[in-house]
């Protein structure tokens, strides 16, 4: 096992410089646009098929806007429908 010794001034230096990045990390995620298009929508769920998407708008799983035959698609609704899903380690 192997111990690092920090200074007490360096460790906090050490943690501001990583909160910056993480906050900066989470800055660039919120500042995508809310609404985007089918493909972005595919894209994020990781499908390629636009019947997929269909159904999962049909069965209310991810939120949508239409006007006419434009369709946007909530990204912060198919995140939120992605983690929902998540299978996680602890189940194995």
């Amino acid at each position: 096992m192997e111990i690092i010794v920090f200074e007490k001034e360096s460790f906090y230096k050490l943690i501001d410089e990583l909160t910056i990045r993480i906050i900066r990390k989470s800055e660039k995620h919120f500042n995508k646009e809310e609404w985007v298009d089918e493909s972005e929508a595919k894209s994020l769920l990781g499908i390629k098929s636009k019947s997929k998407l269909q159904q999962l708008r049909d069965d209310i799983k991810i939120e949508f806007s239409q006007f006419g035959k434009i369709i946007r698609y909530s990204r912060s609704s198919i995140l939120r429908f992605l983690e929902q899903n998540r299978v996680g380690l602890d189940r194995f």
